[in-house]
């Protein structure tokens, strides 16, 4: 695979990442309560985990390497999408 093609890939989880969070935003715009530091908390650590995982795909010319840090990549992003974040979230609103 070339770097173009994992380029496009990273931008195809980019925009699902963008996808999921406009919806959670959406869904704390419907609701009656206010949208506070910690609710931005998951949000944007969502993309900053994007960034980072996209920084160590390029780090290394190497196939195998990228191949296997974006595996890595769709894991974690799907695990925080899903629920982890929601969970951290709400352990740190004391």
């Amino acid at each position: 695979m070339t770097i173009k093609a994992f380029q496009i890939y990273n931008m195809i989880v980019l925009i699902i990442l963008l996808f999921l969070n406009f919806f959670v935003l959406f869904a704390f715009g419907i609701g009656e309560s206010k949208l506070t530091i910690t609710d931005w908390f998951p949000i944007i650590l969502s993309f900053i985990l994007w960034g980072i995982f996209y920084f160590i795909q390029f780090t290394r010319s190497n196939t195998i390497w990228r191949v296997f840090w974006f595996g890595i990549m769709v894991v974690v992003l799907y695990f925080w999408e899903t629920g982890l974040g929601a969970a951290i979230g709400t352990m740190i609103r004391v």
